[in-house]
């Protein structure tokens, strides 16, 4: 769905939720000064700058805000932010940052004040997603999603061979080619005669974190297990682990800075499973342990890959810690 179709759509959603009695609410699609500016939505006399999404989430929130705090023109106006969908689970987000929105399916958040007075206040929410909003592109697919993890690791991996690439990823020349390809027509990717270079990092970050949950990540479950008693769980961080296996998600970020004291336990590994019982800490029994199989190269967990964890969940403890590790770990992301 592009851009115009979307505040087309989002509009009539809103006008549809006020039937008969109606609503005064129309929209300008005429090309902004501002690039990141899609047009203008004016309701009840009130003209909103629109920023559009296909879809806002824990995932691509923390991008959002920073986006309309790096631009000055936004701190001067009320904004909207429209998308397909806007998951409830960011509602909260962006009610405090003082971000209006509007989805394609009727839910939307809208205040306005002048002078510190309310002069009106419209929401309703509740709607549900529209069908298949998540659809994956063939490059974020698993083995694109792999290509493009390797490529995230490190701006120098985007311009090493085909066959360096390969080695680390484990999927086909092929692969990378097309992968490399559409990254290049999206304009992730600029190619010069000496040279490929990665760009818009950012938003490429996001995408993929979106389709890892989506697509790749409930293809690397091995399975469940248990903390063997109550000690062992509280004590996790002093449990040595066989080589091969490594903490994810929470405790891996709590490894990091120390920030977020866990409450979810995720595990990868590239060894077989019984391995784990080696610590004497775990039970192979159905608990609050998750292991993944491992599909990077290298015996540490990459930072990029303790954020994705980090925004699987989308509760703001999570998100707070993912953000930390964005500032501090990846601030080249920024």
């Amino acid at each position: 769905m592009g851009e115009i179709h979307i505040i087309e759509q989002a509009v009539s959603a809103m006008k549809q939720q006020w039937g008969e009695s109606g609503l005064n609410i129309t929209y300008d699609l005429t090309p902004q000064s501002n690039p990141i500016l899609k047009g203008r939505v004016n309701i009840i006399g009130i003209d909103f700058p629109c920023l559009v999404e296909n879809e806002v989430n824990s995932i691509n929130i923390g991008r959002i805000q920073d986006m309309i705090k790096g631009c000055a023109e936004l701190q001067k106006t009320p904004i909207l932010l429209i998308a397909r969908y806007v998951q409830p689970g960011v509602y909260n987000i962006l009610r405090t940052a003082g971000i209006n929105f509007v989805d394609t399916v009727g839910n939307y958040q809208i205040l306005y004040t002048k002078d510190k007075k309310l002069i009106f206040q419209l929401s309703h929410t509740g709607e549900k997603a529209p069908i298949a909003l998540n659809k994956a592109y063939p490059i974020f697919q698993e083995a694109g999603l792999k290509v493009i993890f390797y490529l995230l690791q490190d701006v120098d991996n985007v311009g090493k061979t085909f066959r360096e690439i390969k080695e680390q990823c484990d999927v086909s020349l092929g692969t990378i080619k097309n992968v490399l390809d559409e990254l290049e027509a999206r304009k992730f990717v600029l190619t010069t005669k000496r040279k490929r270079i990665l760009k818009d990092k950012r938003r490429l970050l996001d995408l993929w974190v979106e389709n890892y949950h989506h697509v790749l990540k409930p293809k690397l479950l091995v399975k469940h297990f248990a903390f063997r008693d109550e000690q062992s769980k509280a004590q996790w961080d002093k449990i040595v682990l066989p080589e091969g296996i490594c903490w994810g998600g929470e405790c891996a970020a709590y490894q990091v800075n120390g920030y977020l004291t866990p409450q979810k336990f995720e595990i990868y590994t590239d060894v077989a499973w019984g391995n784990l019982m080696k610590t004497g800490a775990m039970r192979a029994t159905e608990g609050e342990i998750t292991m993944y199989q491992k599909f990077w190269k290298g015996s540490t967990m990459p930072i990029i890959l303790i954020y994705a964890d980090l925004l699987g969940d989308g509760n703001s403890r999570s998100i707070e810690a993912a953000n930390k590790i964005l500032n501090d770990e990846l601030s080249n992301f920024k």
